[in-house]
This record gives structure tokens, C-alpha cells and sequence, in this order.
């Protein structure tokens, strides 16, 4: 049976699809828009969408693939990818009428459009933004700090941009006005949902191992190699993980180790690609010694 979370997105769905009130109008509205339309042509039964998180959560794994196979391999692309799929936590929410695997679908999706030099998919990633922010609200910092570092950092293009900004703002004016009419006001949280601190909790690190796996203590091998700072590729994965760390870290909300483990498998995927990329900065550094002694020995 469904959970309160998941029955409040269910009510809300038939809240929007039989023109009611929402018996929670904070909630994030794309999955119970999406839950609606399902039952549009299946006619309302939770079972008929209960599969749906898993989807999202199998096309997320694909575009997380392809988007990390231009750069850095088909290897190391299947590497992250598995471990992110495999995670326990991803496995979990993938069973739950949630919006973790919906939020995490679009922040994979933003990821994949802004590695490209077309306009068409800069435009693109910005509606992903917005969908990000219509499908878990506070996800929508993560998506937005993919598309401003690569923007910064390696694209430089002011006409790339504005097409992100003109789809993104599209796509917020759509999702706020559409609650907006609905409910006679815009709220994105509970009060006591919204506590932060300017000191971030050291919470996700001592549960690092149980969240992530061993696989975590390869991130601080990523970050002590001058290599990871040399290629502006990995600018993106760097902040993608610091902003989700700290951003959650920062909250001081009440809230169960349940919820705060479901609420970082949007960033692991950032995760899991600095940990790869430790091994092969380890692999790369074990080459040069390799080169450097075979050249001294034929000297």
C-alpha cells in the first residue's frame, strides 16, 4: 500500500484531475500531473502507477550513460552508471510513488543537454531546469548549478544561456501559475520543512559508507589529484556534489535517517564519478611512474 507521501501525490492527482482541492498544495505538482494523466486513460487505481518511479529511475540510468560516454568512455560511463543504479537507496525509491526518481531523472536529463554546443538543447536543458524545480522543488539548485558551471566554465556562450534562461523561465511561469490558480497561492514547503544552517551538519559524512558504499572513500582520492582540476569536464561533477552535500547538510529540518538518505540520490551520480575518477587518477598516476622508471632504466 501506499505511504502518506505517496498517498498525498495520489490525492493531489485526483485533486488536479477532478478539478478538487489538493489536500496537500505544497507539493512539488509534476508527479501528481503526471499520475492524472495516467488515469485519464487507465481510470484512477494506485496500481496502475506504481511502476512509474522505476521508469523514471531505468531512463535515468540511460541518460546518465550516454551523457558521460561522449567524455569519458563507454567504461568509465558504465562504471558510474552501475553504481548509481545499484545504490540501495535508488533500488528503494524506485519502488515508491515518489518524486526522488522524478527530480533525479531531470537533473540527469539537464546533465545530458547542456554537453552539447547546439542552442536548441541549451533551450532544452532549461525547461529540464524547470522540470527539475515542478518535480521536487529544492532539486531545482542542482540542475541549475550544472547548467551555470558548464556555462561558466567551459562554454562561455551568452547566446547558449539565454536560451537556457528563456526555457527554464517558460516552464516556472507554467508550473506557478498553474498551482497558483488551482490553490489562490504558491507554497513550496512546510515551515518547519525549511530550517537551515550556515553550519553545515556533518550527518552525510559519518553516514557516507551506508549511503554510498566504500565506493565513497574514493572521492577524497579524486579531490588530491591535480588531475581532477585540470580537465574543466570534471567542473560540472565538483559542483554538482558540493552543492547537494552542503545544501542538505544544511538542513536542520526534523526529519528521519529514512528521508535523509532518499534525499541525496539526486547527486549520486556526481558521487560515484568522482570515486571513478579517483581510480583512474590512480591508474594514470601508477602509468607515469611505470614511464618514469622504464625511461631512467634506459638511461
Amino acid at each position: 500500500m501506499p505511504g502518506w507521501d505517496a498517498s498525498a501525490y495520489l490525492a493531489n492527482a485526483h485533486g488536479w484531475l477532478s478539478n478538487l482541492y489538493l489536500i496537500e498544495n505544497f507539493r512539488a505538482p509534476l508527479i501528481s500531473w503526471i499520475i492524472a494523466g495516467i488515469w485519464t486513460i487507465t481510470g484512477e487505481n494506485w496500481e496502475t502507477v506504481k511502476f512509474m518511479p522505476a521508469l523514471f529511475v531505468l531512463g535515468s540510468g540511460l541518460i546518465l550513460y550516454f551523457a558521460l560516454k561522449r567524455h569519458k568512455g563507454a567504461l568509465f560511463a558504465f562504471a558510474v552508471t552501475a553504481l548509481t543504479m545499484l545504490n540501495t537507496q535508488v533500488i528503494g525509491d524506485s519502488t515508491q510513488i515518489q518524486t526522488e526518481p522524478l527530480s533525479l531523472f531531470f537533473v540527469a536529463l539537464t546533465l545530458f543537454f547542456i554537453k552539447s554546443d547546439k542552442a536548441t538543447h541549451w533551450f532544452l536543458a532549461g525547461v529540464t531546469i524547470g522540470l527539475t524545480f515542478a518535480s521536487r522543488y529544492p532539486i531545482v539548485i542542482q540542475s541549475f548549478i550544472i547548467v551555470l558551471v558548464e556555462f561558466l566554465f567551459i562554454r562561455k556562450n551568452f547566446t547558449l544561456a539565454s536560451q537556457a534562461i528563456v526555457g527554464l523561465l517558460l516552464v516556472l511561469g507554467i508550473t506557478a501559475t498553474a498551482v497558483y490558480l488551482k490553490t489562490g497561492t504558491f507554497q513550496t514547503a512546510l515551515e518547519k520543512d525549511t530550517h537551515l544552517s550556515i553550519i553545515p551538519s556533518p550527518y552525510y559524512i559519518e553516514n557516507s559508507i551506508n549511503i554510498w558504499g566504500f565506493a565513497f572513500l574514493l572521492v577524497p582520492v579524486a579531490l588530491v589529484f591535480r588531475r581532477t582540476y585540470t580537465d574543466s569536464y570534471n567542473y560540472t561533477f565538483l559542483s554538482w556534489f558540493a552543492v547537494g552535500l552542503l545544501f542538505w547538510s544544511a538542513d536542520t529540518s526534523v526529519i528521519s535517517d529514512v528521508d535523509r538518505f532518499r534525499y541525496v540520490i539526486q547527486f549520486m551520480p556526481a558521487v560515484y564519478f568522482l570515486a571513478i575518477l579517483g581510480v583512474e587518477n590512480i591508474i594514470h598516476y601508477l602509468k607515469e611512474i611505470h614511464l618514469v622508471k622504464t625511461a631512467r632504466t634506459q638511461l
